[in-house]
């Protein structure tokens, strides 16, 4: 509905935004209202939320207190009239609460009514299968329908809360932190804490909750961060009980959209199959393994496991299909009783005794008029939920009409603040009143003389509650004020001094108790400062509730309020000579703002004075006085990616259990005691190459292969190289063996260039010829720790590596590029890779357009890992704006170069199939100081919540013991096709390309002149509006190579449009496969979107003749993603590996395909 500012031509009724239109109906224009707001629709707490807030720190004695309140409460429903009376109107049962006062609680068909709605609430506490379900009531919340602000007046992290208040009406109940939550939630980040305000533009939104519609770059809406509303109908239980707003507070879940899948048209069969094959199983099975795991995790819901199957709750709500990670689906038992068993066994245990119960009905007295008028003075001073104040009036008005006695003496107990001025007029016009003999019906801050009406609505002082003026400043002189401060705090329990100082700051002191004259009590809590700045646009919280260790004192001439000592003093109140009062503020305990704004306030005198007092008789009051105490701080705030990394300790030889193993395992690692009675100083500690030897002399291939491998386990690498040593110098040389060990650990390459150096012409011996490419591996593996000695190292072998079939060359270059990380350091190693083939090979054309190219690809999958995960010159990845995914790795069984990482599901990432990733260890070795390790890898496998990566360097043997982070390097699909493309020209030649020679300048190879066969072109017709230069280039296609040029605006597009057109009606009716691509999407679908264009008119392919393809579906234009693979076969082969055959198949009955330069590669 618009409000009358937003249609100032009074042109509509009510406004729907277009996204608010799902479907076209028929011809019949009915409008039927689902739902709308209501007053005193109070909140119910169920087991999805109450899971959440003990998660965020509510105690379970608080919330098992709350439950048996609500008990209380529906039992003191059939004892006690006033409780009835309250029962019946929070569930909407206002008649029979009418019948409560006139008939009697003791009335049978009362009395029965009653019964019979307690035992309905009962009853819903467990469902049609016996399992509980919690639903107390919490008086202090409303369920309300969430809309935005239409002016843009809050600010992000507001809210605007305007409800029917009990005995108040319209009206701002707190100024606070709010709890606001939506079901279904699972999630603890679905529990906003919000900050309530009052703006006077949002006034005429009642009973419901504003949000505001701004937000900062890159945040996402409030609504959307619970449960991923979207205000079109949402309904949010909002709280402001002081135990049930959490202390602390989750991130939330962004709930991303899930990928649809693409049709052209939705059919009457789609619907069907889809809610026919439709099964809620899933999202049953998440919900009931998100409950088993947040009842045996420490940290229940905020736990990862629960966090992940909210994600995964999310999709199967919105109707995707899931998959739940096997390691989500076996949680272990819970050990101890959780809160929701807590809370079952406490309302089992009630429900029993009230259906054991029987009310005695006699002993409830009759009512007379002297009954009746206690019964008024009960329901005035009762604390109904459900009433207006004037609905309390008038049952209040009938009771006294029906017993004859006067309603005068109890109007004292009315709330006036909660009546409308028209309804005072009633009521004194009524009961015969006037203003003269009943002044307390008007709040006295309004007509302050120190506060403004914007500070009473900032602070929502204007009418939530009755107060009455002791004391001015204005009217009885400064003189008087201790002696009128002492009958405030002796003679009230609620009372509020406002000071001010100048004309644009004012403090307010709430307090709250009994507080003792010339005494310096503890007051903690029970005080509570704000300060007013009409004249400041600062938005800021400037309350200031005091805490544990606060004193007041109060004197006749001091008042004074300070932190456990008078040093820590935040104001000071005292009397000058004369007259004049003056006081001292620590501001930057009230906010630096405002300590910013006005500098000091030391000794300054004060110009006004107003002391405002609650009647102690007025609950009501009491209680909406106390709401300024009712602030819950915000203790902690939870990310939703926890960085905790689980210290672990590295394998050591101290810690090796000797007894287990072989005798002659130790002596490769301990040196014998020397036999010639040396002391202990002088024995060797540590082996020798001599005396490695020796104890491996007799040792066999199989035992050298165990030391090496329990060398490297527990991180004995001088043992190692020892070994590797004696290993290179047997005979026969062992190449496979020594092969493996330089591949599990790649600095033994230098150990064997040490014993096997390169000759004078710088290539390698025999023994090692063969293994050159393992040693240049080795060596670029090797380059991240050791540098520059990587360099010389493959200078050393120049010769070698010019030898290297070209293949296995450019398998190294890539290898650089992702496993070298510092940018600095690749590039060296690159251009000496180059530099040696340049220098050492014959350069022919073919070798020089190879070498190249090659150099130019992996120099840009280089600078892409750099731009995506930059890392400094040590190799260590640099902090980025987005953190890493944190995962867990695992080898694949017998396959230590390839590790299963589990990823959550709720993560966000761009790592797919065939991206380039480094790991970096974020767990710390507790019994040796080591730099964190960095391992590369590629993805070759990508599912669900998991990848299966092949690493490009050794992994460390605590992996599985240890926390790791996955930065994202991009993805290598691009450069490895490009290097494919490459490889396959440079040794297929003209098989491969028709146009190799002129490619490579390779004239050797240069075909002879071949007669092409003629096609007779079918050209373009006369009604087609190209010009001549067009129609040439239309009819170019059929040479064996065109080259068509024009700048931008001469009709490239349509050019190459009418040649397709050409070619298929050319070869008509047997159509060849016809590949067309450019170097981005958007120029691909516009030559799509006219090619389909002028196919519905020529009808030249049936539509499943054309394929658009596309390794990302969403970066095709929407109105063309029907042609794409995935909308095909009705799903996504990457994660449904049973779609692939029928992708296959598509691919293979097309005609005509559309792709991108880079995803032709793909197809």
């Amino acid at each position: 509905m618009l409000h009358p500012q937003l249609d100032a031509e009074g042109k509509h009724l009510a406004q729907f935004r277009k996204s608010m239109k799902k479907f076209t109906t028929t011809t019949d224009h009915t409008f039927s209202v689902v739902g709308h707001s209501r007053p005193y629709t109070f909140g119910r707490l169920n087991n999805d939320i109450i899971v959440l807030l003990s998660s965020l720190g509510v105690t379970n004695e608080k919330l098992l207190n709350k439950q048996d309140e609500y008990f209380q409460w529906l039992r003191n429903a059939t004892e006690d009239p006033t409780a009835a009376v309250d029962f019946l109107s929070c569930i909407d049962q206002y008649p029979l609460a009418g019948k409560v006062l006139l008939n009697g609680i003791n009335d049978p068909d009362v009395a029965r009514d009653i019964r019979r709605l307690q035992l309905v609430e009962i009853s819903r506490y467990t469902d049609e299968r016996e399992k509980f379900k919690s639903r107390m009531i919490i008086r202090e919340s409303r369920r309300l329908f969430g809309v935005c602000d239409p002016f843009q007046v809050l600010k992000e992290g507001e809210v605007h809360i305007r409800i029917m208040a009990s005995r108040k009406g319209p009206s701002t109940p707190i100024h606070g932190d709010v709890l606001i939550v939506r079901n279904p939630c699972l999630h603890p980040g679905d529990c906003l804490k919000l900050r309530a305000v009052h703006n006077d533009k949002l006034s005429h939104l009642v009973d419901c909750l504003v949000f505001a519609s701004v937000a900062r770059p890159g945040h996402h809406a409030a609504p959307s961060m619970s449960s991923g509303g979207d205000l079109d109908g949402d309904e949010f239980l909002v709280c402001w009980d002081k135990d049930l707003v959490p202390p602390r507070i989750s991130e939330s879940y962004d709930y991303p959209g899930n990928k649809e899948r693409i049709s052209k048209k939705v059919t009457r069969e789609d619907l069907a199959v889809h809610f026919a094959s439709y099964n809620a199983a899933g999202l049953a099975r998440v919900s009931a393994l998100h409950n088993k795991w947040a009842r045996y995790h420490p940290l229940g819901a905020l736990s990862v496991e629960c966090q992940e199957l909210n994600a995964l709750h999310s999709q199967s709500v919105d109707g995707a299909g899931i998959k739940i990670p096997e390691r989500l689906t076996k949680p272990p038992e819970a050990t101890e009783p959780f809160i929701i068993d807590l809370l079952e066994q406490a309302a089992r245990k009630f429900a029993a005794e009230f259906m054991e119960s029987k009310t005695n009905l006699a002993s409830i007295p009759s009512l007379d008029a002297e009954q009746g008028q206690k019964l008024v003075s009960q329901l005035f001073k009762s604390t109904q939920h459900a009433v207006t104040e004037y609905e309390l009036f008038e049952l209040a008005y009938r009771l006294a009409q029906k017993y004859q006695f006067d309603l005068c003496p109890y109007l004292g107990q009315i709330d006036w603040s909660a009546i409308t001025a028209m309804q005072k007029r009633a009521i004194s016009t009524t009961l015969s009143l006037s203003s003269v003999d009943y002044p307390y019906m008007w709040n006295s801050l309004v007509k302050s003389d120190i506060l403004m009406p914007q500070d009473l609505y900032s602070r929502s002082l204007h009418s939530p509650f009755s107060i009455q003026r002791l004391y001015s400043s204005k009217e009885h002189g400064l003189t008087t004020f201790f002696e009128y401060l002492r009958m405030a705090t002796q003679d009230y329990t609620r009372k509020l001094l406002v000071i001010q100082t100048e004309r644009r700051f004012s403090v307010g002191i709430f307090m709250r108790g009994n507080i003792p004259w010339d005494e310096e009590p503890e007051v903690n809590d029970n005080v509570v400062v704000c300060s007013f700045l009409p004249e400041s646009s600062s938005t800021i919280a400037t309350q200031r509730p005091c805490s544990a260790g606060y004193r007041l004192h109060l004197s006749d001439s001091k008042m004074e309020l300070y932190n456990r000592q008078r040093s820590d003093t935040f104001i000071f109140i005292n009397r000058q000579l004369g007259t004049e009062v003056v006081v001292s503020i620590a501001l930057q305990k009230i906010s630096s703002t405002v300590q910013r704004q006005l500098g000091r306030v030391n000794r300054s005198p004060l110009i006004g004075i107003e002391l405002h007092v609650v009647s102690n008789h007025d609950r009501v009051a009491h209680q909406l006085f106390d709401l300024w105490f009712q602030h819950v701080p915000t203790e902690e705030y939870v990310r939703r990616f926890q960085r905790q990394s689980a210290p672990y300790r590295m394998n050591d030889l101290k810690d090796v259990d000797w007894s287990k193993e072989p005798d002659w395992l130790k002596s490769a690692f301990y040196p014998a005691k020397n036999p010639q009675g040396l002391p202990s100083s002088r024995q060797p500690k540590t082996h020798t190459q001599e005396t490695m030897d020796g104890v491996l002399s007799r040792r066999m291939l199989p035992e050298l292969d165990q030391i090496l491998d329990f060398g490297l386990m527990y991180h004995a690498e001088d043992e190692v190289s020892l070994v590797f040593h004696y290993l290179l110098l047997l005979q026969p040389f062992p190449q496979g063996m020594v092969v493996k060990w330089i591949d599990k650990y790649p600095p033994l390459v230098f150990t064997a260039l040490k014993v096997y150096p390169p000759d004078e012409d710088l290539k390698l011996p025999p023994e090692t010829e063969q293994m050159t490419r393992t040693i240049v591996q080795a060596i670029i593996r090797s380059a991240n720790d050791l540098r520059i000695a990587s360099l010389v190292a493959l200078e050393k072998i120049a010769g070698s590596i010019a030898l290297l079939p070209i293949d296995e060359y450019i398998e190294l270059l890539m290898l650089a590029a992702l496993s070298v990380r510092s940018s600095q350091l690749v590039q060296e190693v690159l251009l000496v890779m180059n530099d040696i083939r340049l220098a050492h090979c014959p350069q022919t054309p073919v070798l020089e357009y190879g070498h190249k190219h090659a150099l130019g690809v992996v120099f840009d999958r280089a600078e892409e890992a750099a731009d995506e995960c930059p890392c400094n010159e040590d190799g260590k990845p640099r902090k980025q704006r987005n953190p890493p995914s944190q995962t867990n790795l695992t080898f694949v069984p017998d396959d230590t170069t390839h590790v299963m990482a589990t990823l959550r599901v709720d993560a966000k990432t761009a790592i797919r199939l065939h991206s380039h990733v480094r790991l970096q260890a974020t767990s710390k070795a507790e019994n040796r100081w080591i730099d964190a390790p960095v391992l590369d890898g590629l993805v070759v496998q990508a599912m669900k919540g998991e990848l299966k990566i092949k690493l490009l360097h050794p992994a460390p043997p605590e992996t599985e013991r240890m926390d790791w982070v996955v930065f994202n390097a991009g993805s290598i699909a691009t450069s490895r096709a490009m290097l494919d493309a490459l490889l396959r020209l440079l040794t297929q030649k003209q098989a491969a390309c028709l146009f190799y020679s002129f490619i490579t300048g390779d004239e050797e190879e240069a075909p002879e002149d071949q007669q092409v066969p003629s096609v007779e072109v079918i050209p373009p017709g006369d009604d087609s509006g190209l010009n001549e230069s067009q129609r040439m280039a239309v009819q170019s296609w059929a040479a064996p190579l065109s080259l068509i040029w024009g700048p931008p605006g001469t009709g490239k597009t349509t050019v190459v449009v009418d040649i397709l057109r050409s070619i298929i009606k050319t070869y008509y009716p047997q159509t060849p496969k016809i590949l067309m691509t450019a170097s981005t999407h958007n120029a691909v679908d516009n030559v799509l979107e006219r090619f389909v264009k002028i196919n519905e008119e020529d009808q030249l392919l049936r539509e499943e003749q054309i394929l658009r393809v596309a390794t990302d579906q969403s970066k095709v234009n929407q109105d063309l993603q029907h042609f794409t693979i995935d909308a095909r076969i009705g799903g996504d082969m990457n994660q449904n590996s049973r779609l692939v055959k029928q992708a296959q198949e598509r691919v293979e009955r097309s005609v005509l395909v559309f792709t991108t330069c880079a995803g032709e590669s793909a197809f």
